[in-house]
């Protein structure tokens, strides 16, 4: 294969984590039909009646028969949990009893309609929401749907034949099925179905033949589904032609983008943008732009209502603040390598045509010519959105506000009757200009509008010839009197629009600030505790409400107290691990469990989910498009500061494991050479002596047991310092502190020092009796360790030399002198750590008498350390112990 057909591998990655992230899920089985009666419930129960037949373990979670007698028959075989009842306003509703079938853990559930509307009060508001979490719990579902209930179908059905389906799924939760049937009757076939009463019966059938199952109707919903089905086979071959590397001709990379805004038909242009970029398999992007105009709370609901089903279908949400839509849409485009846009018809402006702009379309096709504009058409109409664009000021100011601008004017007013004969009544409307602008700098627009009007009424009544009438003689007045109105009133607009930008602006930049001051504190915090405090300290300051933080346990659940409060109720706590289970957003102003009264938002992670922030709004207050965005930029920082920190906690965990593993490596390699050295020469020296030629010479016999003896010395050294060892680690070290006289102990060490010193001299010095209290067998060992160091280096017939003294400092000194080779200065300090030898030393031991001499002298509270003797060579090991008297009676 050449280079130029070789296949990307980023798709391929892309494709093979696709499947990865289907395979983690449930097998998600959809049987799939143009319309009610095509045999899609009886598909699916034949299917299941297959797989019981085989052994799985299938349940049936809720199945509608609709009367229908084959479909009775067949479920009559199956396991079925019993449905949940829920009672609403006076009525009791069944719906599928999700929580019994996740307890269960069925290898397979039947979920019927997956369209279906949950009853109020229930866990999720669609029966697919359901679905989704049993696919997620490992659990494997058939299911079955119509065309009609498809998001990006909607607008055809409804084109087609006249009724709006209001029970409606994201196209995505179609693209997680691993398999669907298309169960298909042509439209005469349905309709004698329908005929012999196996649709709907009586009264009902009559009229869903008369409205919906009309012969047009049937045969434009089958080209539906049978469409929708190719696209799916298309897309499944491509996708396996990617992942198997199978050459084929190629098509161009496209991009999609669609504007989105509060009108009513922003739903239909994203559902239109879903469809095209499927059947292009094309990325899209739902791009709002905030032009500055200020929304009502309905506006805003309407408007995240659009962008999250631009989220549900699939699309990448941005939102950009600028004051030209064309503008913000050509960037974007540029900087996204967009090639088509999707827009509605644009309305023609007066004022556009007057600024020589043209509408919407005329600009984007003039600045973006290397893109195509797709232009879908709307129903002409005349609601509440034609007249949108011809806002009034906004009258929402505090009372107070035109208060003060009464009195301002009156003001200005007073000063201008004094200044009249000085500078005429015509300067005198410029005083009220340079008023009216100063008004626009402090205020908003209705005070500004009251202020014009107000001024330019006592500019002519007071001030305009023939005074104290409203009556202007002159034309001249007339025409200034009417253009200081409009100057006034434009000057005050555009001032408060230059504050209401830089409000916006100020606003911006204090959540830059934020979430620099976060990333900052995230970076120097030493704990998940102040990650959380550093975030909900922010969110609070910005925003009004009030934040609580779960964080995960160790063993990977959720914890039930925040690290601010002293507990969640059961309710908040239920909606923060639906979240945390789900990675998704939850509770206030939200689609799933909207009734609470917090939003549950989950800290995502790399991997997986760190924990839950709840947010707590105060009454009556809704989250702006760009407070909703920095909350959830702020939830991110948050999930990959706490991830970084496990990660850095694993990272050191694991460095501990390392060193622990290389410490466990070398005391094997030290303690097999050390114990099999002995061991060795024990076995050999007995394996000779039972000679019979060696056992009768007595002088080699003799020399046989000096050998085992001197090697059984030695592993008994090595056993001891392990044993030692041990218990300093573990703890377990437990001082019998007694009085006792180091001399004497000091003149007793030669002798239990054995055949170790035959070659070597041993002197003890000493200025006399030195009572001290100290556990006298581990000291007897501390000494033995030394004595044995310093005649392991020495060289034969040398001497070593003990040495005992008590300084001013209330100290008492014991030195060990050899007259070895002494010790390299810059290794000094590393010979009392465990398993170090100084390097060209000569072998034996296994380099843990010092360590066990250092840790047990500091047990008593002393220190040891290393020096190298200055009058001759060899080495000077000193043990400073504290000096305390000791009682009358043990001096006498």
């Amino acid at each position: 294969m050449s280079d130029d057909n070789r296949p990307n591998p980023d798709r391929i990655l892309e494709r093979i984590k696709k499947e990865e992230e289907k395979k983690e899920r449930g097998h998600f089985r959809v049987f799939f039909g143009m319309s009610p009666g095509v045999g899609k419930t009886y598909a699916m129960l034949k299917a299941a009646v297959e797989q019981v037949s085989q052994g799985a373990d299938l349940v049936v979670g809720v199945v509608e028969t609709h009367g229908r007698r084959e479909t009775e028959e067949l479920l009559s075989g199956l396991k079925i949990v019993p449905l949940k009842q829920t009672r609403y306003r006076e009525t009791v509703l069944q719906e599928m009893d999700l929580d019994a079938i996740l307890q269960m853990r069925p290898q397979i559930v039947l979920v019927d309609e997956l369209a279906h509307t949950n009853a109020p009060g229930s866990r999720h508001p669609k029966r697919y929401q359901d679905v989704i979490e049993l696919l997620d719990a490992g659990i494997n579902v058939y299911s079955t749907l119509n065309v009609q209930h498809l998001e990006s179908r909607a607008d055809l059905v409804q084109q087609i034949t006249g009724v709006r389906v209001q029970e409606r799924i994201p196209d995505s939760v179609l693209d997680m099925a691993n398999q669907m049937e298309l169960i298909d009757i042509t439209a005469q076939g349905l309709l004698k179905r329908m005929r012999e009463g196996k649709v709907y019966q009586g009264d009902r059938a009559v009229c869903a033949e008369e409205n919906f199952f009309r012969e047009p109707h049937l045969m434009a919903l089958r080209e539906l589904a049978l469409r929708y089905t190719a696209e799916r086979v298309d897309q499944d071959l491509q996708d396996q032609m990617i992942v198997q590397q199978i050459p084929g001709p190629w098509q161009t990379q496209e991009r999609l983008l669609v504007a989105v805004s509060h009108s009513p038909f922003a739903g239909r242009l994203i559902r239109a943008t879903r469809r095209m970029a499927y059947s292009l398999e094309a990325p899209w992007l739902a791009v709002h732009v905030d032009t500055g105009d200020k929304l009502s709370a309905d506006d805003q609901s309407v408007l995240a209502r659009h962008l999250s089903l631009a989220r549900e279908l699939g699309a990448e949400v941005l939102s950009i603040r600028s004051s030209s839509l064309a503008e913000a849409l050509h960037q974007i485009s540029h900087e996204r390598n967009v090639t088509q846009i999707v827009m509605g018809r644009p309305q023609r402006r007066w004022w556009d045509l007057f600024q020589g702009q043209g509408s919407l379309l005329d600009q984007l096709v003039r600045k973006s010519s290397a893109v195509d504009v797709h232009i879908i058409r709307q129903e002409e109409q005349i609601s509440r959105w034609s007249w949108r664009s011809w806002r009034v000021p906004g009258f929402d100011a505090a009372g107070t506000a035109y208060w003060n601008s009464f009195w301002f004017v009156m003001a200005i007013t007073f000063l201008s009757r004094l200044l009249l004969p000085w500078i005429g009544y015509r300067a005198v409307g410029f005083v009220f200009l340079i008023a009216m602008m100063f008004v626009g700098l402090v205020t908003t627009q209705g005070p500004i509008l009251f202020s014009a009007v107000l001024s330019a009424l006592i500019w002519n009544y007071f001030f305009i010839p023939p005074v104290m009438t409203f009556a202007i003689n002159a034309p001249e007045d007339f025409m200034m009197c009417l253009a200081y109105f409009l100057v006034a009133l434009l000057s005050g607009v555009l001032a408060a629009r230059i504050r209401a930008r830089d409000r916006d602006l100020e606003g911006r930049e204090r959540r830059t600030r934020a979430l620099y001051e976060l990333v900052r504190e995230y970076s120097l915090a030493l704990s998940p505790f102040d990650i959380c405090l550093a975030t909900s300290q922010s969110l609070e300051k910005l925003l009004r409400g009030k934040v609580k933080i779960v964080l995960t346990e160790t063993s990977g659940g959720l914890s039930r107290r925040p690290f601010n409060e002293a507990k969640l109720d059961d309710k908040d706590f239920a909606l923060a691990s639906w979240s945390f289970e789900n990675g998704k957003t939850a509770g206030w102003r939200t689609e799933t469990l909207s009734e609470s009264r917090c939003m549950s938002l989950p800290l995502k992670a790399v991997d997986q989910t760190a924990g839950v922030l709840l947010f707590y709004p105060k009454e009556k207050w809704v989250l702006n498009l760009d407070q909703q965005n920095f909350l959830e930029n702020v939830c991110a920082q948050a999930g990959m500061a706490l991830d970084r920190m496990r990660l850095q906690k694993k990272s050191e965990q694991m460095k501990v494991l390392e060193a622990s593993e290389s410490l466990h490596q070398a005391l094997l390699n030290s303690v097999s050479h050390e114990l099999r050295t002995p061991l060795t020469a024990i076995i050999g020296s007995a394996s000779a002596a039972l000679d019979e030629k060696v056992s009768e010479n007595k002088p080699v016999r003799d020399q046989l047991a000096l050998d085992i003896m001197d090697s059984s010395l030695r592993l008994n050294q090595v056993v001891e310092n392990l044993l030692d060892m041990s218990r300093v680690n573990s703890g377990a070290l437990r001082l019998k502190k007694d009085w006792i006289d180091l001399e004497d102990l000091l003149n007793t060490l030669p002798g239990k020092m054995g055949r170790l010193a035959a070659h070597h001299k041993i002197v003890v010095l000493s200025s006399g009796s030195c009572l001290v209290q100290v556990d006298e067998k581990i000291f007897e060992h501390v000494l033995f360790n030394l004595v044995s160091n310093a005649l392991r280096y020495a060289p034969p017939g040398s001497q070593v030399t003990l040495q005992l003294d008590r300084d001013e400092e209330n100290k008492v000194r014991l030195h060990v002198l050899d007259q070895g080779p002494g010790i390299p200065a810059s290794y000094l300090k590393q010979i009392f750590e465990a398993f170090f030898r100084v390097p060209g030393s000569s072998t034996g031991g296994v380099g843990l008498g010092l360590a066990i001499v250092k840790s047990l002298v500091e047990a008593h509270g002393g220190r040891v350390y290393a020096n190298n003797r200055t009058d001759q060579s060899g080495a000077d090991f000193v043990v400073e112990i504290p000096y305390e008297k000791p009682p009358l009676e043990l001096e006498e």
